[in-house]
């Protein structure tokens, strides 16, 4: 019993995206109506394949200028299911342009919305019968929250900061104050990415994100991308002490792209899984007489 008392352990409490960088507005909401037009937004994730209670989670969003750009309004559907435990969330994004110069932005963003839990323990698997378990009745609970962040971009390069979730809620019904209780922790993402010419045909992307939640280790990760002819987008990606990843990106036609991303552990964790797979599209919604002037690669 004492050398249990002394182990720690780990755990992720909102969902991970490896192609985070082709929909932003999941974890900023000032990257609102930056894409310049109205813009739809899907991924569906399947995380570490083969492993009882794999993370699954569903994610779409939609967002639009308005205002003659100086406004950018959207909206964030996100649901995450692993094991006994499922939250759905739903969130308005609402982001404030401010012109810095020629081409750079900064954008100022909230998000305004809740999760909803559900909790299911009869779907434990108990080695022993246990009552208490088996007549678990289904439990759910709304939090309310709201989020804040900042998004600073131009034709060569982009940095970004936010918290989606500023309030710590607590899962429990009852009024615990010990720090063990369940909560909703705040995390903290910092973007950053750049574009370099290489030659008429090719581009180089680099990105990387830092994300720090408390009660766990910060995260960072590095994606270097390749871009061919305006439409082909590939790379990879390396979550310092958990993944590498590949990913692939292509324009079908003007205005619709479907990427897809396999992740493989490089930690003790790749035993007992086969990698996590992701999807993702994006289409996006132009007036009629006008073009997409020229790709988005922030």
């Amino acid at each position: 019993m004492l050398m249990l008392a002394g182990i720690s352990s780990y755990g992720q409490q909102d969902p991970m995206f490896t192609q985070y960088m082709n929909n932003p507005i999941l974890i900023n909401p000032a990257y609102a109506g930056s894409f310049g037009h109205l813009n739809f937004n899907g991924i569906f994730r399947k995380q570490w394949v083969g492993l009882d209670w794999q993370p699954t989670t569903t994610s779409l969003s939609v967002a639009s200028p308005f205002l003659e750009y100086k406004v950018g309004v959207g909206f964030t559907f996100l649901h995450d299911d692993i094991g006994p435990l499922s939250q759905t969330g739903v969130y308005l994004d609402y982001a404030y342009h401010i012109d810095y110069g020629p081409q750079s932005r900064l954008s100022l963003g909230m998000k305004v919305g809740f999760n909803y839990y559900q909790k299911d323990l009869r779907s434990l698997i108990t080695h022993e019968y246990d009552s208490w378990v088996a007549n678990a009745p289904l439990s759910s609970k709304f939090l309310f929250n709201t989020g804040v962040g900042a998004y600073y971009y131009n034709e060569h390069f982009f940095v970004g900061a936010s918290i989606p979730k500023l309030f710590r809620n607590t899962f429990s019904n009852e009024e615990i104050t010990y720090e063990i209780v369940g909560r909703e922790e705040r995390h903290l993402f910092l973007t950053a990415g750049s574009i370099f010419d290489v030659s008429a045909i090719m581009k180089f992307k680099p990105t990387a994100m830092f994300r720090m939640v408390n009660g766990s280790p910060f995260s960072i990760e590095a994606t270097g991308t390749v871009i061919l002819y305006e439409r082909l987008w590939a790379g990879l990606s390396y979550r310092f002490g958990d993944a590498i990843g590949a990913h692939l990106r292509v324009e079908v036609q003007e205005g619709l792209q479907i990427g897809y991303s396999y992740d493989y552990n490089n930690s003790r964790l790749n035993q007992y899984n086969m990698g996590t797979h992701e999807i993702f599209f994006s289409y996006t919604i132009v007036p009629r007489g006008q073009r997409i002037l020229s790709p988005r690669y922030f």
